[in-house]
């Protein structure tokens, strides 16, 4: 994300408070756009399609948006990590021209494998074929959504990608509303499924424009699957450990059937969905001003080394990378906990201008703490990353969701009183194990940076 970062950095420092609240505002919609856009969409939605709509289609609606969401991530999840990987590494070298056609192959071969899951699961139901056909469409914008994001975080015209989004998920809203009103649930779920599909065509028009595209299809990123298998593993174990919580409630005696397989627990999908917004202005300011903090300092450490450059500006850019992480995590904190502690406070107001009943409150306020330590994992995780330390963020991800799956459902068993605690005490213990190896693997970075080089590097 540092990339269009640096972008969102001069947009916020314009002169004036309400250009820097329009920075502020495009980063929110960079780094949380589909999250952010789709909970406040599905959101209203819900609420205008109570009066032409029954409980039971509405509840199969939130199912298929759901579960959509849901597998889009896991599954793209096997080959997003690695695209991106591919990608840093070609405009490394600065070989950008790649860019595009890279997109198109992987982007080909995930919609045709997904489409074939998709029909493959909603075969088992006996949901009409016309209802299945959009949920297939759904879901393959999703998946192409997810991805269309890897290429533009290098973009820089983030304004286009801004526009993008708003005019996506207000053709899904107005569309849903108006293809629900005359042709029941399939007709919602047309309205939905085509502004995604919008969505995702004006993405992939604004990365041929924002790249060169004349070369041909470029299928060279997938030997980085080979390559680097960890980093399959790392995409698809954390989306899942983000969302087993979920998937266990859905699956368990407190699921609600709609009919398929596609359960929904919908006093914890929509305190969690409400919850994950909180975290928007903290990602905000991470991509704005801490990641590219960071990375000034970061830079410099890896290319005093690939310059051969001597020990002490090695170790003084070293220095200013771990510095700077005091100060990025005292700066999530203040923002995440002012947020939380905000929230918390006004669930009752917040929750009455919902309309939400006070039965979903208290594992609204577990799920704000859980959302809040999310934030220092996700950032922590991409630490990780940015170092190519791949077998920590392995360690952490598989203790995530084991934790994840297994105190979910304990609390379960323990009744009400205790949903939204798996979740939290999950995140805070990978959190904690995080930290741990962090701060062990920079005291010894060179040294593992170092050892970790091939001894017959390829050509």
């Amino acid at each position: 994300m540092a990339g269009i970062g640096f972008e969102l950095k001069r947009a916020v420092h314009e002169p004036t408070y309400l250009g820097a609240i329009k920075g502020y505002l495009y980063a929110a919609i960079i780094s949380s756009g589909p999250w952010l856009l789709a909970v406040l969409g599905l959101g209203l939605l819900g609420l205008v399609s109570v009066s032409f709509l029954p409980q039971e289609g509405r509840n199969l609606f939130a199912a298929t948006v759901t579960h959509a969401f849901a597998l889009s991530l896991i599954t793209t999840g096997l080959i997003q990590l690695v695209v991106t990987r591919y990608l840093a590494d070609k405009l490394f070298v600065n070989e950008i021209r790649v860019m595009v056609p890279t997109f198109v192959a992987v982007v080909a071969v995930v919609t045709i494998c997904q489409a074939a899951l998709m029909h493959l699961l909603l075969l088992r139901t006996a949901l009409p074929l016309d209802y299945r056909l959009w949920a297939v469409a759904l879901y393959i914008a999703l998946s192409g959504i997810w991805l269309a994001m890897v290429l533009l975080n290098a973009a820089r015209d983030f304004v286009a990608i801004v526009l993008a989004f708003a005019i996506g998920y207000a053709a899904s809203f107005g569309a849903g509303l108006v293809l629900g009103l005359y042709f029941g649930l399939s007709g919602y779920l047309a309205g939905f499924a085509g502004g995604q599909m919008l969505l995702l065509g004006l993405l992939i028009w604004r990365i041929f424009t924002e790249f060169d595209a004349q070369q041909p299809l470029r299928c060279e990123v997938f030997a980085y699957i080979k390559r680097y298998p960890s980093l399959v593993a790392i995409g698809v174990m954390y989306n899942l450990a983000f969302w087993i919580d979920k998937m266990v409630f859905w699956f368990s005696h407190e699921g609600i059937s709609v009919n398929t397989f596609l359960n929904i627990f919908p006093i914890y999908d929509t305190t969690f969905f409400l919850a994950s917004l909180t975290i928007v202005p903290a990602l905000a300011i991470f991509i704005v001003h801490i990641e590219t903090a960071f990375y000034d300092h970061y830079r410099r450490f890896y290319a005093a080394i690939a310059n051969k450059g001597s020990w002490r500006e090695i170790q003084a850019a070293k220095e200013g990378m771990v510095n700077a992480l005091p100060g990025m995590y005292l700066m999530l904190f203040k923002i995440q906990g002012a947020v939380a502690i905000a929230v918390i406070a006004l669930t009752p107001q917040i929750m009455g201008v919902l309309h939400i009943p006070p039965s979903y409150w208290y594992i609204f306020r577990v799920a704000v703490l859980a959302m809040t330590v999310q934030v220092f994992l996700l950032v922590t995780v991409l630490l990780f990353l940015y170092l190519d330390l791949r077998g920590s963020v392995l360690i952490i991800t598989g203790a995530f969701l084991l934790c994840n799956t297994t105190f979910t459902v304990l609390t379960i068993i323990g009744g009400y009183a205790f949903y939204g605690y798996g979740f939290l005490y999950a995140s805070i213990i990978s959190l904690l194990l995080a930290f741990i190896l962090l701060d062990n693997r920079l005291r010894h970075l060179e040294f593992l940076t170092f050892v970790r080089q091939p001894l017959n590097p390829e050509r």
